[in-house]
């Protein structure tokens, strides 16, 4: 062996980008790293693409949002750029389901005069958010709180409330705004106003950044990173415990192996890092534990275009709370990005369970294709039945970041501080979308790279860097 010995253990989008990053930036250091990562399945994730039969279907994310320059660096040094697709101009178009019919999400002053997602009463206190009272001092404000402030209860209900349920599968009433949606704060901070922020930015000439994806969907960028880590990656290889030994690490998989390391990054969820660590330190293990997730149930179906009783001109819609479905959201998977269906069907991705009805993301799969069927039945007037059906179930999909969660990411903190060559990186502490995941992860492959420099690795000693590579965005 030679080099540093990196262990990443996690093969999600974070621990595939930190892996490729790390090598990327340890040889412009002219470092020498040896780099495993361990993944309990196939490599992926989340990003998980299904190609059969004209259809291309995504398990996870369908896409991501072109304004994360971390996002574009990685797809370049992959060699992608040309794959990528911009969403069609449909996808700007969102509807909300209010009193069992779709109505369209305002997104200019004029549509907000048409719009039926709120009332008149509702439209007035929106447009009167310049005028609406500062932030509480000292108060950690959850995301419902924070719209009810600015824009008034019946925007936050309608509206945001549906949006976070889409966006995060969450509760608005719990997440915490300051940590879910910190850019919503830097606005109200820079420009006093939500509203006046939008102007400002509109007058800089700042667009709305395009939903872009890959011609063969999300699992491109996945699978090209895979590729290229090659032997370095072991898959269907699951950890069991990871221990601290001297001043290495002992990597130990549910296959009997124990793999040394210099240093180690748990690019999981918390809830499984909480495992890996729980036999060296309680205190990091419930700190890790404090960090509540949401489930989804995603069923995609296909149908023949002649059995859609209307056109499919937007992104697709959410679910207000007081409908009490199961749907958080429908996207109309084929009217977005090309080659997703054939030219005669449509193709329909339905988010079940979240924060609202956290039990049936467990649920199997024909009760849930019961659900889906039911409610695209109840919103959309679908009573055909479907030509294909796929279905994907994410028990603990999305970290929520509840009120104390900024609190809850500095106990983390402080315990992986006690722990040199210890490293936690992930959308359970530093974003939860896809870009956030990118980003972090290129963050901390860069300061394990910076840290190189300092360890000797003919004594196995870290002689500088206690630098924590964990943070949120």
């Amino acid at each position: 062996m030679s080099g540093t010995r990196v262990v990443v253990i996690g093969g999600g989008i974070t621990g595939l980008s930190l892996a490729f990053t790390l090598e990327e930036e340890a040889r412009a250091r002219g470092a020498d790293v040896d780099v495993t990562l361990f993944d309990a399945g196939a490599p992926g994730g989340h990003a998980r693409t299904i190609r059969e039969d004209g259809f291309l279907v995504e398990g996870g994310p369908n896409g991501f949002l072109d304004r994360e320059a971390a996002t574009r660096q990685l797809v370049k040094a992959l060699g992608l750029e040309s794959e990528l697709v911009e969403a069609r101009p449909e996808a700007k178009r969102r509807f909300i389901v209010r009193n069992g019919r779709l109505c369209a999400v305002p997104d200019s002053p004029r549509s907000l005069l048409t719009t039926g997602a709120l009332t008149w009463r509702g439209k007035i206190r929106l447009l009167a958010e310049p005028f609406a009272a500062g932030p509480p001092a000292g108060v950690d404000e959850t995301v419902y709180e924070f719209s009810r402030r600015r824009i008034g209860r019946e925007a936050a209900e309608m509206l945001v409330d549906a949006a976070v349920a889409g966006i995060s599968a969450g509760d608005s009433h719990a997440l915490s705004v300051r940590s879910q949606f910190p850019m919503m704060v830097d606005m109200e901070r820079d420009h006093g106003s939500l509203i006046r922020a939008m102007i400002a930015r509109r007058r800089q000439g700042k667009k709305p950044a395009p939903l872009v994806s890959f011609r063969g969907g999300m699992a491109t960028l996945t699978g090209a990173l895979t590729d290229t880590l090659g032997a370095r990656v072991r898959s269907n290889t699951a950890v069991r415990s990871i221990a601290p030994r001297g001043d290495s690490w002992i990597v130990n998989t549910r296959q009997g192996d124990a793999v040394t390391a210099d240093r180690i990054v748990l690019a999981v969820s918390a809830r499984v890092a909480a495992e890996l660590v729980r036999g060296f330190d309680a205190d990091l293990r419930e700190s890790l534990l404090r960090i509540p997730y949401s489930g989804i149930n995603l069923v995609a179906l296909a149908y023949r275009k002649q059995d859609v009783p209307r056109p499919l001109d937007a992104y697709g819609y959410l679910v207000t709370r007081p409908e009490g479905l199961a749907t958080l959201g429908v996207v109309w998977e084929s009217s977005l990005f090309p080659g997703r269906a054939p030219d005669d069907m449509a193709l329909l991705r339905v988010f079940l369970g979240g924060a609202r009805e956290p039990d049936v993301a467990g649920l199997r799969e024909a009760d849930a294709l019961a659900i889906a069927r039911d409610e695209l039945r109840h919103v959309m007037g679908i009573a055909a039945e479907p030509v294909r059906v796929w279905d994907f179930r994410w028990p603990s999909a999305i970290a929520q970041y509840t009120v104390g969660h900024d609190e809850r990411v500095a106990a983390i903190r402080a315990a992986v501080a006690k722990h040199p060559g210890l490293d936690v990186c992930g959308t359970s502490y530093d974003g939860v979308s896809f870009n956030n995941a990118i980003a972090a992860s290129r963050r901390t492959a860069k300061t394990l790279a910076n840290d190189l420099k300092n360890f000797d690795v003919r004594t196995s000693k870290f002689e500088v860097s206690q630098e924590p590579c964990l943070s949120t965005t």
